[in-house]
């Protein structure tokens, strides 16, 4: 039977969520939860936060994916997820026919073997393009940045800066990310929601223009999250700005007009970037 569970992200607010459990298991890296909700479908959660669900993950994972991919001045072709083990950010890389490499890179197979089970947008996790690779993504960096790989677009599809997720919100794993890109490629990574943890867009806009020189915060609602208004901070190697789509993209969320205005601040983020 459905009975009530809450999120607490903080110690001053918690949302509930009237579900069923599903899944839960101890991976040995977090505490993984899968909940059967009657709108939203079913809840990943880790350690007690909600990463993903089903009826609202095509809005995070489109604003991710796309702003990067068709702001890029030319057709991408290989683009690297750190994270994004529910396979939903993959989902979206793979819509672009251009793109010949896809490397997801999760530390964490049961998030795998939990969204492939669960989670009905998962199925680019068995698409041939892809390559998974179950590993911590600061080294994996790191080593990929020795072997002078680069990728066109890195998504740093990441938890919040806690548990293992903290590595990748250093200044060591920017610089990695930005030594592997291509030229004139770009870098995108969430940035919490400022309403509740302004903490993370604080540390995560200026380090990232510390390292590439510029960068760019944009924006989009996703439900699920507590406070809603998410932020995202890109950084193109080049400086280049993206915040003008260069071709035609449409999803359910997505689309050129969005794209556009997705760079539109609120006067208090603008504070808090600096």
């Amino acid at each position: 039977m459905p009975d009530w569970w809450y999120e607490e992200t903080s110690k001053f607010l918690r949302q509930g969520f009237r579900v069923e459990r599903v899944h839960e298991e101890e991976t040995g890296y977090q505490h993984l939860v899968v909940w059967r909700h009657p709108r939203l479908g079913h809840i990943l959660t880790l350690d007690g936060i909600v990463q993903t669900a089903e009826g609202d993950e095509w809005v995070y994972h489109e604003i991710l994916t796309q702003v990067p991919l068709s702001g890029l001045a030319r057709p991408v072709g290989s683009v690297l997820i750190i994270g994004g083990g529910d396979g939903g950010t993959l989902r979206q890389v793979l819509l672009h026919d251009s793109v010949r490499r896809a490397t997801l890179v999760e530390i964490d197979a049961a998030v795998v073997a939990a969204a492939r089970k669960y989670l009905a947008f998962s199925t680019a996790l068995s698409d041939p393009r892809a390559e998974i690779v179950y590993e911590d993504g600061a080294a994996f960096v790191q080593s990929a940045s020795a072997r002078k790989d680069p990728y066109d677009v890195v998504l740093v599809d990441s938890t919040d800066p806690e548990g293992p997720g903290t590595v990748l919100f250093t200044p060591e794993f920017t610089r990695g990310v930005r030594d592997l890109l291509s030229p004139d490629g770009v870098m995108v990574r969430q940035a919490g929601v400022p309403m509740y943890e302004p903490e993370t867009l604080r540390k995560a806009a200026p380090e990232v223009r510390a390292v590439f020189g510029s960068c760019q915060v944009y924006r989009a609602p996703v439900p699920t999250y507590i406070g809603g208004d998410m932020a995202f901070v890109l950084a193109a190697k080049n400086g280049a700005p993206f915040d003008r789509p260069a071709r035609e993209f449409t999803g359910r969320f997505y689309n050129p007009d969005v794209h556009r205005a997705s760079f539109a601040l609120p006067t208090w983020w603008r504070d808090l970037v600096g």
